[in-house]
C-alpha cells in the first residue's frame, strides 16, 4: 500500500464530507445549567458543561457514508442533536484535567441504549467530535440507529492540550469511563432515560481503546457499569508483537503510527530518549511534530517510510537483543492480551489490513479465550485494508448490539 495514496485517500473524503454537511447544517449553541444534584462522582467523571451544537438528519449523512463503503440501500432510522461534553479525568500525573468529547441523543427515542464510540488515530487537536461532531460519523451512526451515542475525545485531543497518550491503556479507558459518568449526569439531570445496556465500540485506535475499557471496566469498575456487548474493530491489542513486527521490517508505510506510540510513550514515562531512539533530523523534529497541530499527512509526509532511516541501528540492536527492558516493559503493560473478557466480544478486521496487521485480532482471539473469555467471537472481512474495514465494520457492530437490544426487551 502507498503511504502518502492512503493518507490522502482518508482526508480527501474526510475534508469533502465534511465540508458539505457543514455547509447543509445550522450550529448553535445552548449552555446547559450545571449540574450538582445528580453528580455522585465529584472529582474526575464529574460533567462541567454541555453545550449543543447542531441537529443532523440521516437525509444529510446517508450520501456521506456512501463515500466511505456503506452499501446500497443502507439507511439511518433516526435524527440525532449533538452536545459538546467537557468533563473531568486524570492525567499521566494522576490529577484532574479537563476533557472533551460529543454526545448524540437520537430523537423520539424515549428509552435510550447507551454506547460508547471510541475514534481512530487522530493527531491535529481540532479533529474531533467535540470540536466538529461530523468528525465522529461513527458515533452519528449509532445514534441515528436509535442510541445514545458518545464519543470521547481522548486526553490530549479537543479541549485537552497535554500529550496525547496514544495507545496507554489506562490514561485511555479512564477518559472513557469518566465520560460515561458525566453523560450519566447530564442524563439524570436533565430526565432523560436509559436503559441498562451498555456498550462499546471503536476502530482502529478506538478497537484499542474500547479493548482497554471493557479490560478496566471489568477489572476495577464492575459495580458502576455492567457491559452488554463490546466490539473492538481493527486495533493494534498486541503491542509488544506488533513493535517486533515493524522493527524487523524494511518500511512501513505510515511511520507517524510508529512514532506516535513511542513520542507518547517517551512523554508518560519520562525516559527523555528521542535523541536516543531515532536518527536525526527527526529526533528533533518529533515534539512539534506531534503538539496537536498537525493532520496526520502531514507528519506521515515528513518521516521517511525506512525504518532504518527513522530509528537508529543501536536501539533496534539494543531492542531485539532484549537490552531495553523500560520500553519492552511499557509496551507488555499496555498489550491487552493478558484477561479474559466477562462480557461478549466481537473482533472485527479485514484480511487486507497492511495499516493495523489482522495478526493483533488473531492474537486477542485466541488469547482472550484462553484466559477465560467464554463469548468471543472473530469477524473478518473479506479483502477489506484499513481505510475500506471502517464502515462495514460499523454497521455489522451497531446490527449486532441491536440484536442483543431487542432480545433484552
Amino acid at each position: 500500500m502507498n503511504s502518502k495514496h492512503t493518507i490522502k485517500r482518508i482526508y480527501r473524503i474526510l475534508s469533502f464530507g465534511i465540508m458539505m454537511l457543514s455547509l447543509s447544517l445550522y450550529t448553535g449553541c445552548e449552555q446547559e445549567d450545571e449540574v450538582e444534584t445528580c453528580n455522585t462522582v465529584d472529582e474526575a467523571g464529574e460533567l462541567v458543561e454541555a453545550t449543543f451544537q447542531m441537529t443532523l438528519t440521516p437525509t444529510q449523512v446517508e450520501p456521506y457514508l456512501s463515500l466511505f463503503g456503506a452499501p446500497i440501500g443502507y439507511t439511518l432510522t433516526h435524527s440525532a442533536d449533538a452536545y459538546k461534553i467537557h468533563y473531568k479525568t486524570r492525567d499521566k500525573h494522576g490529577d484532574l484535567t479537563l476533557a472533551s468529547g460529543v454526545m448524540f441523543l437520537p430523537q423520539a427515542v424515549e428509552t435510550m441504549d447507551l454506547v460508547s464510540v471510541q475514534h481512530g488515530t487522530a493527531l491535529k487537536r481540532e479533529n474531533t467530535g467535540s470540536v466538529n461532531p461530523l468528525y465522529a460519523m461513527d458515533g452519528i451512526m449509532f445514534a441515528m440507529s436509535g442510541f445514545m451515542a458518545v464519543a470521547p475525545d481522548y486526553i490530549g485531543l479537543g479541549i485537552s492540550e497535554d500529550m496525547h497518550p496514544y495507545l496507554h491503556a489506562e490514561l485511555t479507558a479512564n477518559a472513557i469511563v469518566d465520560m460515561l459518568r458525566a453523560v450519566r449526569i447530564y442524563a439524570c439531570e436533565n430526565d432523560l432515560d436509559i436503559s441498562d445496556e451498555l456498550f462499546l465500540a471503536g476502530y482502529s485506535e478506538g478497537g484499542y481503546a474500547t479493548m482497554a475499557a471493557q479490560k478496566f471496566i471489568e477489572t476495577d469498575y464492575s459495580d458502576e457499569f455492567q457491559l452488554s456487548a463490546v466490539a473492538p474493530m481493527s486495533g493494534p491489542y498486541d503491542l509488544i508483537g506488533s513493535t517486533r513486527d515493524l522493527l524487523s521490517r524494511d518500511a512501513y508505510d505510515i511511520p507517524a503510527f510508529l512514532v506516535y506510540v513511542v513520542a507518547a510513550y517517551d512523554d508518560i514515562y519520562g525516559w527523555n530518549r528521542l535523541t536516543e531512539i531515532f536518527n536525526e533530523p527527526y529526533a528533533s523534529m518529533i515534539p512539534a511534530l506531534y503538539d496537536g497541530t498537525l493532520e496526520l499527512g502531514d507528519v506521515n509526509g515528513q518521516l521517511p517510510t525506512a525504518i532504518d532511516a527513522l530509528f537508529k541501528a543501536d536501539f533496534t540492536a539494543a531492542f531485539f537483543a532484549e537490552q531495553e527492558v523500560a520500553i519492552q516493559h511499557a509496551l507488555e503493560e499496555n498489550t491487552l492480551l493478558d484477561w479474559g473478557p466477562v462480557a461478549p466480544v466481537r473482533l472485527y478486521h479485514g484480511t487486507a489490513d497492511s495499516t493495523v496487521s489482522i495478526n493483533n485480532t488473531l492474537s486477542a482471539y485466541t488469547s482472550l479465550q484462553a484466559n477465560g473469555g467464554t463469548s468471543v467471537e472473530l469477524v473478518t472481512l473479506l479483502g477489506a485494508d484499513h481505510v475500506g474495514g471502517f464502515i462495514p465494520s460499523m454497521i455489522l457492530a451497531e446490527a449486532w448490539f441491536d440484536s442483543i437490544r431487542t432480545a433484552s426487551q
